[in-house]
């Protein structure tokens, strides 16, 4: 059933005009046909607009689980900064503890020698213990007796830099207690005792009986000459006794005497060089 606009009355479905008035029902069954299609397709976009509020609610519902995550986004970030500030506080320490380390090497390692050339060996050592240094001692002959004793030479420059506990060799004076050994072959007994005296030289007197000599000379020496000796050493020299001289009594007797005196003045200068080496 139609309804005419115009009149309100009521048609047939198939008729084209109003049966009162006259009214071409064509135009109102275009607009009819419009409007369904107008229908449908704001029906076709509410289907799209409803289809499409399902996905992004699945979506949601999809990315639900992601939040979870950035919830423990802050806990692995404060697990982060624990950690890292551990590390920062463990590289203060080993660098506090690499100083101190460092300084203490470099005190071990800048320590200065001090000079005690001049200074008596027990001075000098007394010196050296206080800066922490250790010492040896090396002798040298002198025959100055201002360097007796005294530290004539050290083995690290005073003023220069060492280690703790280095080692310091200090050269120190003692005495030259040797002697050359002259040749007194050929002297009389009188000469060679008197050369052997003044070279500080203790001896020894033997006789040897011959005929080929002259009488009362040195014929050897127990040490040749030119050696050096310690100036304790004794030397033995043995004197000729002539046989073909008539007077052998009284040349006996002589060289009795001379024998006993020769002795005392070994025993004598044995006694002397005894004390110059105590004092």
């Amino acid at each position: 059933m139609i309804i005419c606009p115009n009149c309100k009355t009521e048609n047939d479905d198939d008729a084209k005009f109003c049966k009162n008035c006259g009214y071409y029902f064509l135009e109102e069954n275009n607009k009819q046909d419009n409007n369904k299609r107008e229908s449908k397709k704001k029906d076709k976009v509410k289907h799209k607009t409803k289809t499409k509020n399902k996905t992004k609610v699945k979506k949601e519902k999809v990315k639900a689980p992601k939040n979870k995550q950035y919830n423990d986004k802050p806990k692995s970030s404060i697990f982060t900064k624990i950690l890292l500030l551990f590390f920062i506080l463990l590289s203060i320490g080993l660098l506090i503890i690499a100083s101190i380390l460092g300084y203490h090497y470099y005190e071990e390692n800048n320590i200065a020698v001090p000079n005690v050339i001049g200074y008596s060996y027990e001075e000098a050592t007394v010196i050296l213990d206080t800066a922490n240094l250790s010492y040896e001692m090396k002798e040298v002959e002198t025959t100055n007796q201002e360097e007796i004793g005294i530290v004539i030479k050290q083995s690290k420059k005073g003023g220069s830099k060492t280690h703790e506990n280095a080692v310091i060799t200090l050269t120190v004076g003692v005495l030259d207690n040797h002697v050359t050994v002259p040749n007194v072959i050929g002297m009389t007994l009188e000469e060679a005792t008197s050369t052997l005296n003044k070279n500080s030289i203790s001896y020894r007197i033997e006789y040897e009986e011959t005929s080929d000599e002259e009488n009362n000379t040195v014929i050897k020496q127990s040490i040749r000459a030119g050696k050096k000796i310690e100036n304790t050493e004794i030397i033995t020299i043995t004197v000729a006794r002539n046989t073909n001289n008539n007077s052998d009594t009284d040349n006996n007797e002589t060289n009795n005497e001379e024998t006993d005196n020769n002795n005392k003045e070994v025993e004598s200068s044995n006694q002397n060089q005894e004390k110059n080496l105590q004092n």
